[in-house]
């Protein structure tokens, strides 16, 4: 550290560190329009202007240059300085609506007034959807630029008399409006430097410069994925959130964490006092607890809040009556589920209930439902994807001697050397995919990539193996094993320069070597295979017993935390996919769901059906009035997410707090509340506090360690073991006619997917299935057109777009299109009869 004068004031700086971030951290309004914090400067916009002492060939400095020396002598606010910073915001303002930015009447007038000063005047401060949360109207302010000069008298006409490019509105996420632009140039850094995306650019030249996205179309035409990093840097009105757009002014933040996957990405919603009594989010930022995700999150995060409309909430609890479900208040439709599960148990036993949590629900809301499940004494309970996961607990227990992996994400991104196995990471875990791509840019590291399907990550890999679906731990095996020759389907010129990094351990023994594997939620018995495929691996790269890079990315949101809260079965009781079965044959008569949803999540939707079709009862918790109230006997009115408080435990083991942003509503209808209702109308207590309030509450079998300021719950890493397992899967083989697979994908929210909703994807890019243009040659069909994939008794008719990054033979449709209608094409029993097997039709065929 280093000491400099700061205004008079002494103050301790890092030497080299930018001075513009010491003068913040210090607390000192300074104005800097075009720098982002942690990116190298732009020095675009000069309204950092500094004093300091001995500058050459001036003191007036860029702050966001100058970097911090021993002794430096700073001025910040001196005469010549604040004149300075007026004379080039003047030049800032040449281009940008002014006549609020330097008017001092500006909080007298309303936003239907006519602008005394100006007739000429048509958009302003007061009729801009960022009024009072506009940096540029706060740095004009700062710099006291209405008393620089009065634009409005005999100025020479610019901005106003010049016609203004055209706004793009054309999606439902993200709003440009170029006319607001001041060419800061942040965004186009912030695409590039912070997403990896490059979606942004500047275009023309001179006067005619702009930003433009892609090729100068509209946004949704280009490789935007709507992440709206670019709206957080934004200074102006220029780049703005869709929805909720002109209330978008928070009164007050509440921090949480996104659970749509399981990174944990940390989020703030922002409430607004004008919305009404609802209190809902009304806009979403980043929040930098998780230091995984930091300031970065992704469309589902930022706007998942948003995903459906009151029509598809279920904002009241309902109870059917013969063929129909008829409205009743959470207290009568709790007594009525309360009394069919009395019925239940004095007429079959506690056996014969089952239920199902979620990895959607915070660990103490699974804990309640663990301890409902003991109390009525069934040893049923499960959640969809619960076998998946315990596959892979399974493989890593046996291959390492934990299945609690001490791996930390943050690691990702100084990584030297990375093996990724997964069908599509940035669209199942895009935050994850973010940190690979800043160690391909950054760290110029070497990413090896096995998937079966084209991916953003395909352009940061040195070499992609792009395999048959369901083969990736045969090809991950065959990896380890260094055989010469490629397994089939991958070129042999990928697979040596996937071979050579492989084998480049001595190259790389003082690096981070990471293996990241994100099992599909078809198979179990491939998601084990699949883990120890990685295990392997890792052992033969690493050549230790630690695995402490080696990274399991969980299907769902908090998958960890409800694992560990004791969402699975209890000795002697059945798993999900057999409590299924137990429907069908009439052992199980009755399930609770708490926030899952099988016809979703399960293969073959006729079994699932068939089962749900012949409970006596199905109780349903839920916030959304999902497909399951086709065949639910009551369904209890749960608070939103974002209304509900509680703990999610990362893919790295990282227990984050979720906080509701209205505590009237969870003390009404969280889950929890709900759940210790139907404990109590049972005659069960549940009077343990399940909350955050102490690290005591997790469960007890999983150490909660403090590492660098986070809670992890990870076991003591002492006693692991290195035991390389044999895989034994066979060999997916190719089927008649083209093979079918799915996976998680970016757009589709699940609230929108589980209720079937219109506005499940509301950029509608998802609704195609992907077809090798040799298949597509084959069938007559092309690009664009509607087809019927058809498999015996089941269909799904959609529109197909040609791609050849999947392989041939092979279609590819995402898991949450049209309410998961593709996994009717799956068995119940999962990939062990291989792929579906479906012919292309043309519709009009």
């Amino acid at each position: 550290m280093v000491e400099i004068s700061l205004n008079g004031k002494t103050v301790e700086a890092e030497p080299g560190r930018r001075l513009v971030e010491v003068i913040k951290e210090q607390g000192i309004t300074i104005t800097n329009l075009c720098y982002i914090d942690g990116l190298e400067p732009y020095a675009g916009c000069r309204t950092c202007i500094v004093d300091i002492e001995g500058g050459r060939p001036s003191s007036l400095q860029l702050s966001c240059t100058a970097q911090i020396t021993e002794g430096q002598v700073v001025q910040t606010d001196t005469p010549e300085v604040k004149q300075a910073r007026q004379s080039v915001m003047s030049v800032i303002l040449a281009n940008h609506p002014d006549r609020c930015l330097t008017c001092h009447r500006r909080v007298h007038c309303m936003p239907g007034d006519i602008c005394l000063r100006d007739d000429v005047v048509t958009h302003r401060c007061l009729t801009c959807s960022k009024n009072y949360r506009c940096e540029l109207q706060t740095s004009c302010e700062n710099v006291d630029q209405g008393d620089f000069s009065e634009p409005w008298v005999g100025e020479k006409r610019s901005y106003y008399e010049t016609p203004p490019p055209e706004p793009d509105r054309a999606n439902p996420f993200l709003e440009f409006d170029p006319q607001m632009c001041i060419i800061c140039t942040r965004c186009v850094r912030a695409c590039d430097e912070l997403r990896h995306t490059g979606a942004l650019a500047l275009s023309g030249k001179g006067h005619t410069t702009m930003i433009a996205f892609g090729a100068g179309g509209q946004i949704h035409e280009s490789d935007c994925d709507f992440c709206g990093a670019c709206i957080d840097v934004c200074p102006t009105a220029t780049l703005m959130e869709k929805p909720n757009k002109w209330n978008g002014r928070a009164d007050d933040w509440t921090s949480a964490v996104c659970n749509s996957c399981s990174v944990g990405c940390t989020i703030t919603y922002g409430t607004s006092d004008q919305v009404g009594s609802e209190n809902i989010p009304v806009i979403v930022r980043p929040e930098r607890i998780n230091p995984v995700s930091q300031d970065q999150i992704c469309v589902r995060g930022r706007f998942g809040y948003d995903a459906i409309g009151p029509e598809d909430r279920l904002t009241t609890s309902l109870e059917r009556q013969n063929d129909r479900m008829v409205p009743k208040t959470l207290s009568d439709a709790t007594s009525l589920a309360v009394d069919q599960l009395k019925s239940v148990i004095g007429s079959h036993g506690p056996q014969a209930i089952g239920l199902l949590g979620s990895p959607l629900s915070t660990t103490e809301e699974a804990m309640g439902l663990a301890a409902l499940a003991d109390s009525i004494g069934t040893p049923n309970i499960d959640f969809s994807h619960g076998a998946i996961h315990r596959s892979v607990l399974s493989s890593l227990d046996q291959a390492l001697g934990t299945s609690r992996l001490s791996a930390d994400l943050t690691d990702i991104e100084n990584s030297s050397r990375l093996v990724v196995i997964a069908t599509d990471l940035e669209e199942s875990h895009p935050g994850v995919s973010l940190r690979i791509k800043g160690a391909a840019r950054k760290n110029q590291a070497k990413v090896i990539l096995v998937s079966p399907r084209w991916s953003e990550l395909d352009r940061f890999a040195a070499s992609v193996l792009r395999c048959y679906p369901g083969t990736e731990a045969n090809v991950v095996d065959s990896l380890g094993k260094l055989e010469t020759d490629p397994p089939p389907g991958i070129t042999a010129e990928q697979w040596n320069v996937a071979l050579t990094i492989i084998r480049s351990n001595e190259e790389f023994s003082d690096d981070i070597t990471s293996v990241v594997f994100a099992p599909n939620a078809i198979d179990d018995e491939m998601a084990g295979g699949l883990a120890s495929a990685a295990c392997n691996l890792t052992i033969g790269m690493v050549g230790n017993t630690t695995a402490e890079h080696l990274f399991y990315l969980p299907v769902d949101g908090n998958t960890h935390g409800v694992h560990d809260a004791g969402i699975a079965p209890r000795a002697g009781g059945k798993s999900f996919q057999e409590m299924m079965l137990g429907a069908i044959s009439g052992s199980i008569k009755a399930l609770v769901i708490h926030d899952d949803n099988p016809i979703l999540n399960s293969p073959d939707t006729d079994t699932i059906l068939s089962a749900l079709s012949n409970l006596e009862s199905l109780v349903v918790i839920d916030s959304v009035k999902s497909t399951l109230s086709e065949y639910a006997t009551v369904m209890l009115s749960e608070a939103a997410f974002y209304h509900r408080s509680g703990s999610i435990t990362t893919a790295d083991r990282r227990v984050l707090l979720h906080n509701s942003i209205d505590i009237g509503v969870e003390k009404e209808k969280s889950g929890i509340e709900i759940i210790k209702r139907i404990a109590a109308g049972l005659g069960f207590e549940l009077d343990r506090v399940f909350s955050y309030s102490s690290l005591a509450e997790y469960p007890s079998e999983v150490s909660v360690v403090q590492q660098q300021g986070h809670s992890r719950a990870i076991p003591d890493q002492s006693e692991m073991k290195a035991a390389v397992q044999d895989i034994d899967l066979p060999l997916m083989e190719k089927v008649d006619n083209l093979a079918v697979f799915t996976s998680r994908s970016l757009y589709t929210s699940w609230d929108g997917a589980s209720s079937a909703s219109e506005e499940a994807d509301k950029l509608d890019r998802e609704g195609t299935a992907w077809v090798n243009p040799a298949d597509a040659l084959d069938a007559g069909v092309t690009s664009g057109a509607v087809v019927t994939l058809q498999n015996g008794s089941h269909s799904i008719t959609m529109k197909i777009k040609l791609d050849d990054g999947v392989a041939a033979g092979t279609v590819y449709v995402p898991s949450y299109y049209r309410g998961g209608a593709i996994m009717s094409l799956f068995d119940f029993e999962g990939l062990a009869g291989g792929l579906p097997s479906v012919k292309l039709i043309a519709a009009d065929a």
